[in-house]
């Protein structure tokens, strides 16, 4: 059975830029590092959103997880909403809409971990 090295597995994630909300800001998509044959269940993206802008509306298969690292904002999903502010973590399931509002003086940042959902 081969052996992975553990120190070329682990380690900080890079970020490469992956697209743009159409008027929010970056998203960057992170480079993890485990191996092809053995790749984590999950992906990550960190991205933000400037002051008085939004992301784009979200819908998508894959379940995600939003960990607010910076800024405060307006969240809105499905027919809820609520504020958000550093700290925060906020979870969707699949094909619920999402939407994040920065109405605050300073930039947004978050990261996501999302996954497609595993149906029995």
């Amino acid at each position: 059975m081969p052996t992975t090295n553990p120190a070329l597995t682990s380690g900080p994630v890079t970020f490469d830029p992956w697209y743009a909300f159409a008027e929010g800001g970056p998203v960057h998509r992170g480079r993890l590092p485990f191996p092809p044959a053995d790749p984590a269940p999950f992906e990550v993206a960190r991205w933000s959103v400037a002051p008085g802008t939004a992301n784009d509306l979200d819908v998508h298969r894959s379940r995600e997880l939003w960990i607010v690292v910076s800024g405060t904002g307006t969240l809105t999903w499905a027919d809820r909403s609520t504020a958000l502010r550093a700290g925060d973590v906020v979870a969707f399931d699949s094909e619920v809409p999402h939407q994040l509002r920065n109405a605050g003086p300073d930039k947004f940042h978050a990261v996501s971990v999302f996954w497609l959902p595993q149906h029995g």
